[in-house]
């Protein structure tokens, strides 16, 4: 059985792999790199920084409804949103996503691991990001099988109604992560996403080769989004208006 377990902090070079299955088939893949950190301890390492600029960095207020409290950390400003969805006795949040690259970046998915005091996985927040510059977050307590299922409330993509439900997999441990999320309206299944990546450990010299293999990762998610878009839109598929986003930054599902 896939397991989340307790990682320190690395990060992971693997694949995204999209397919999209109605109105027609549609695949999209490429090479990334995301990062697994702890936003509670807040470790530097070379070429690593945090709340500054750096070849690398992670800024807490990438993170989080952009209404909150900025001078509040992001571990603090989740803590208390758990609370009122009675998640608490948290010891510890990490985080897999995107950091930024010379001080930019696109998170479409961040996904935050809480901990309690032995170290077990206890909730889940998965922070979704759309390029119209919304964010919007979906939380539940952690299930055994590591399985999470939630209905649509965002809007992400201009070629799907914000309708039907997401079923999701994430597992994490000392050689691999994965993340898989499965997309359906109903009995159809419209798209699959997966992450697959290898652990590398987090210190200067595998960040300083990580410039050299994923320089332009960062622009190559916004830019490929784009990109995507427009081949779908010319294989004839419908836009859909966008809706209004979520009136709370959160859903508990």
């Amino acid at each position: 059985m896939e397991k989340i377990n307790f990682v320190q902090d690395c990060f992971f070079s693997g694949r995204v792999k999209h397919t999209r299955f109605i109105p027609f088939k549609h695949n999209l893949d490429y090479k990334a790199t995301y990062f697994w950190i702890d936003i509670k301890e807040k470790k530097t390492h070379k070429f690593f920084a945090w709340n500054k600029f750096s070849l690398f960095s992670f800024f807490e207020n990438d993170f989080g409804d952009i209404k909150r409290n900025k001078n509040e950390s992001l571990f603090s400003y989740y803590e208390s949103q758990l609370r009122k969805f009675k998640i608490s006795n948290i010891k510890n949040i990490k985080v897999l996503c995107i950091p930024r690259f010379l001080n930019y970046v696109f998170n479409p998915i961040s996904v935050f691991i809480c901990y309690n005091r032995n170290s077990k996985p206890i909730a889940v927040i998965l922070e979704v990001s759309n390029t119209f510059g919304e964010k919007h977050s979906y939380v539940t307590k952690i299930s055994k099988n590591c399985s999470f299922k939630t209905r649509k409330k965002f809007h992400v993509s201009p070629f799907f109604n914000v309708r039907g439900e997401y079923k999701i997999n994430f597992s994490i441990n000392q050689k691999i992560t994965k993340l898989n999320i499965n997309y359906f309206d109903g009995k159809n299944k419209l798209l699959n996403a997966n992450f697959i990546g290898i652990r590398k450990k987090l210190n200067g010299e595998n960040l300083l080769r990580l410039v050299f293999t994923n320089f332009f990762q960062n622009l190559i998610v916004t830019l490929g989004i784009h990109y995507e878009a427009l081949k779908l839109f010319a294989k004839g598929a419908m836009y859909k208006k966008k809706p209004k986003k979520p009136k709370n930054f959160i859903t508990k599902f």
